[in-house]
């Protein structure tokens, strides 16, 4: 009886952080753009960086990212 109520504490565990995690990336944002200059010429390896934390990307050789955003209140730093 002691092992079925390990394996099933294990299971409830694993379900628990599998929630937790399916939440969390849930709520997460897509944000795509371009960047140009003033004769809309694209600019190549430019930063895009979520402002005051680790995330970021560059852009391609269209000018164009994509980044994902924790929340609708964050702040992309180019």
């Amino acid at each position: 009886m002691k092992r079925t109520q390990k394996l099933f504490s294990k299971t409830a565990l694993t379900l628990l952080l599998m929630l937790l995690f399916g939440v969390s990336g849930y709520a997460q944002k897509i944000i795509t753009g371009a960047i140009v200059d003033e004769t809309n010429y694209p600019l190549i390896g430019v930063t895009v960086a979520v402002k005051g934390t680790n995330t970021g990307t560059i852009t391609d050789i269209d000018g164009r990212y994509s980044i994902s955003v924790p929340n609708t209140n964050s702040v992309l730093q180019f």
